[in-house]
């Protein structure tokens, strides 16, 4: 049990499990989606020992609700990052983006369109600040 946890390092690693939720949906948790677990784990500070027991866990880590609509974005951003690390099953990921919007606090009524935008938007090659920017009509960013 973690009692000196602060609320930042419960939300990236709230993230990390939903990442590799996503990855696993479709039975198969690939090296570059791993890869990519490992690399936004960095990125927000856990370190590789840090994400590989939250990847190996079989323990529920609370889902942790972020406190911005930027981070709320970013949460969503990187949950379609896995997403499209592979092309299978791609409608059932992108229902499963659209419910962790849901819960991430993202407005059901705007969820979907959120998640489609940003799912175009990365296809589409574009940057995640030319993304984020466009999604601003969906959030308070």
């Amino acid at each position: 049990m973690e009692i000196f946890v602060s609320k930042k390092t419960k939300g990236i690693k709230s993230q990390i499990a939903n990442l590799v939720a996503i990855a696993s949906l479709d039975g198969n948790f690939s090296v570059a989606e791993k890869k990519l677990v490992f690399e936004l784990g960095e990125k927000n500070g856990l370190s590789r020992d840090r994400v590989k027991e939250i990847i190996r866990s079989d323990e529920p880590i609370k889902f942790k609700t972020p406190d911005t609509d930027s981070l709320r974005f970013d949460r969503v951003y990187e949950s379609i990052q896995m997403l499209l690390m592979e092309g299978d099953k791609e409608e059932e990921k992108i229902d499963f983006c659209t419910e962790l919007a849901i819960k991430l606090g993202v407005r059901m009524a705007v969820a979907g369109v959120l998640v489609k935008k940003i799912v175009v938007g990365m296809k589409e090659e574009k940057s995640y600040a030319d993304i984020k920017k466009e999604s601003a009509d969906f959030l308070n960013i």
